[in-house]
């Protein structure tokens, strides 16, 4: 059946516009994304335009180290932290299970619609920097051909997050954005 079908493998490099959505403060951040999975980098810069906010998000995640960079590139200020998990909604896990294949938008029309593949999962972590055990389940949406990313849904007791992709490209132009600026050295983490 489709269960059995692989995970699949999304390009190397990807960028475009990510809007994260959260159930729990209502807070919503629409900016520019890149993302590098053979580094486990992602670069995601708040659109400043986009709303009336005194502060906006610009973050350097290392998922490989579990290292997140808040940065304030106007005042050249750094704050790193320990990430509470290694799994995140830029590459779909290895362990996914496939649910189905459909169409979004209209299916009889191929420019009226997009064809994706649903896939879903328990996000269990056994971390040892949290020992209180946080349940999660995600499901996740790809584009059918090419394995783009065009939503995924975080669901936990805590917190309920959306992601979704727009305008996605399979490159990043700036390779600098994945280099921790001078600033950050020697920054002890905090705990996220």
């Amino acid at each position: 059946g489709s269960s059995s079908r692989e995970p699949c493998r999304s390009p190397p490099k990807t960028s475009g516009t990510l809007c994260v959505s959260s159930s729990k403060d209502d807070a919503i951040a629409w900016g520019e994304f890149k993302y590098d999975s053979s580094q486990k980098h992602l670069r995601f810069v708040e659109d400043t335009g986009k709303s009336n906010k005194t502060s906006y998000l610009d973050v350097l995640i290392d998922f490989d180290k579990g290292v997140l960079y808040e940065l304030d590139t106007k005042n050249e200020s750094c704050r790193k932290q320990m990430l509470p998990s290694h799994k995140h909604p830029l590459e779909l896990p290895s362990d996914a299970t496939h649910v189905e294949e459909l169409y979004l938008g209209r299916l009889d029309k191929t420019e009226q619609g997009l064809r994706v593949r649903l896939w879903s999962g328990n996000l269990s972590d056994h971390d040892a920097h949290h020992a209180d055990h946080v349940q999660a389940h995600y499901s996740m949406t790809t584009t059918s051909c090419g394995c783009i990313a065009v939503s995924y849904t975080y669901h936990s007791e805590k917190n309920d997050l959306v992601f979704s992709f727009y305008n996605v490209k399979a490159r990043v132009d700036d390779s600098q954005a994945f280099t921790p600026p001078r600033y950050c050295e020697g920054l002890t983490t905090e705990d996220a």
